[in-house]
């Protein structure tokens, strides 16, 4: 499960943000000032941050200037200032993204969920289940060093699986992700693609939740 730190003083602003990344199955790290949100960020392992700028004890660039002393993770910029200077400067720290309050709380996730997929090495590796191994850059799939038939969607599917293990996704999620938001293909459309992964792979790693979606799990 990916862990993102949400740095904002405001404490109803943080708990929207927080319930929102914990009902997209995120691990959240609440914190309400500068020095807090160092701290917190040096004790834990980190996947992503989004950080308000006007923080109490020390600014969120500040925050930002000391993440990107030792680490590369997407940083999204979260504040009230909409002047093009704070924005550059917060381009010239290396953030990722600059949001502007008032906001969406559905489309910061989608923006967070975008980023991190963008981040995720899972594009450049190999997955291996058994004796089945997923080559997500060749798009191909082998068991026992032998080719198996697999379409791309099917591969997409288990990307974004890969992407996600060990978090319940959804049926929209997943047509979001592999068919695009604009997507007219259905919730059955999922179904089929998945019974027909989980038939091909012959293994019991994506697990059915009832009226939730599907759960991507391999065994160490």
């Amino acid at each position: 499960m990916q862990t993102i730190l949400v740095v904002e003083d405001d404490k109803n602003t943080n708990q929207v943000i927080t319930e929102f990344l914990k009902d997209a199955g995120y691990n959240v790290l609440p914190v309400f000032d500068g020095e807090q949100a160092e701290t917190v960020f040096f004790e834990n392992k980190i996947d992503m941050a989004v950080l308000d700028i006007m923080l109490p004890k020390q600014s969120g660039l500040e925050v930002l200037k000391y993440i990107r002393s030792f680490s590369t993770i997407p940083v999204i910029m979260l504040t009230a200032l909409g002047d093009e200077y704070t924005q550059i400067k917060s381009f010239d720290l290396q953030a990722d993204e600059y949001v502007t309050k008032p906001f969406s709380p559905v489309v910061l996730v989608k923006r967070i969920e975008a980023l991190l997929k963008r981040a995720s090495p899972i594009n450049n590796t190999v997955l291996s289940i058994g004796d089945i191994v997923i080559d997500f850059s060749a798009y191909t799939v082998s068991k026992d060093a032998q080719p198996l038939e697999f379409t791309t969607k099917e591969i997409d599917i288990l990307k974004f699986f890969a992407e996600n293990e060990g978090k319940v996704v959804s049926r929209q999620q997943i047509l979001d992700s592999v068919w695009g938001l604009d997507a007219t293909s259905s919730d059955r459309t999922v179904d089929t693609h998945i019974k027909n992964i989980r038939k091909k792979l012959g293994v019991e790693c994506i697990t059915t939740v009832k009226n939730v979606g599907y759960k991507f799990e391999v065994a160490l």
